[in-house]
């Protein structure tokens, strides 16, 4: 049953699997052909039984890795591939990749898995075609890909693959830090004007960008000891943006005050950059919920008061939390 169920990972239920028992040996030898979900149906396999399952074509193996690898080279084939793919790079596909990276964010947010799948399937096709592309330049290919990361996870979990003993997640943390700095060291990335914050992509959303640098920061020790002093900080930084005059000061005390919310955010365990996406959500639900009562009741969202709007809104929220 193990073994059929690992085969069902990547054949067709009805794929034919041929069964041989004793093979060679007078009186005993038997020989069946069924559809493989009925392999571990029949009573007579023992230890001297071996299958044999007909290689699938590779355009048949959809649940294979080497099936996305070969439509996409063939995709991308000068002779008979797709005019589209074919003319993609790494340039021109890096709004893709945005894209669908935020459809699998949307698909977690809803909790929907039938969508998350899909979704991962189309964040994976970015990835392997832009391996694709770079092995077709002679840059890398898709094995070194797979090498780098498989070498990464096993080097900075040597207190899971090694002998190195950490004893919680902080402690994890800033072994990681060690070890990255060794990294570093080791690609020639060296120098006093290297910054523990060098390695935060600058193109993150701010507010990600801000929590990824304030993490990183804490991590090397700079950071309040408890919450109340980052809650005083979001007051004083509030007061300050009260007393703000000229449009530069309120910029750059609004930046402060978002900048000191996100670390509110990190210090509540929550992502700052989540937290705003769910609350925009409900926004949108919720100013939605409130035109569909106005259709409803024959008004006109425009011509209604602020009061008479912000009690549509209430009832709106009070209907959700019932």
């Amino acid at each position: 049953a193990t073994a059929k169920l690992a085969l069902l990972e990547l054949y067709p239920d009805e794929h034919p699997v041929t069964i041989v028992r004793a093979a060679g040996v007078p009186g005993q030898e038997q020989v069946v052909t069924v559809p493989l979900y009925q392999l571990d149906r029949q009573p007579w396999i023992d230890h001297l039984t071996c299958a044999y399952l007909p290689p699938l074509p590779v355009e048949q193996a959809t649940r294979t890795f080497a099936a996305l690898q070969y439509i996409l080279s063939r995709l991308r084939n000068p002779d008979g591939g797709c005019p589209w793919d074919r003319a993609q790079t790494h340039q021109t596909l890096k709004s893709s990749l945005l894209e669908e990276t935020y459809e699998v964010l949307a698909a977690l947010d809803d909790e929907a898995p039938d969508k998350l799948q899909e979704e991962l399937g189309d964040l994976w096709l970015q990835i392997i075609l832009h391996a694709q592309i770079a092995s077709e330049r002679d840059e890398f290919t898709l094995g070194e890909v797979l090498h780098s990361i498989n070498s990464k996870l096993l080097r900075r979990h040597a207190h899971v693959f090694g002998d190195v003993r950490l004893a919680d997640s902080a402690a994890v943390l800033r072994h990681w830090e060690r070890i990255k700095r060794g990294e570093r060291e080791a690609n020639g990335e060296v120098g006093e004007e290297r910054s523990a914050l060098s390695g935060v992509p600058a193109q993150l959303p701010a507010l990600a960008y801000s929590q990824a640098i304030q993490e990183r920061a804490a991590r090397l020790g700079f950071d309040w000891q408890e919450l109340e002093g980052v809650l005083r900080v979001v007051a004083d930084e509030l007061a300050e943006l009260q007393a703000a005059s000229t449009a530069d000061e309120r910029r750059a005390e609004f930046g402060d005050v978002l900048f000191a919310l996100v670390n509110a955010a990190r210090w509540l365990g929550l992502d700052a950059e989540e937290a705003l996406r769910l609350a925009n959500r409900r926004f949108v639900r919720r100013f939605q919920a409130m035109e569909a009562l106005c259709r409803e009741r024959g008004l006109d969202f425009v011509r209604l008061s602020f009061e008479e709007q912000n009690a549509l809104w209430a009832e709106v929220k009070k209907a959700e939390q019932q």
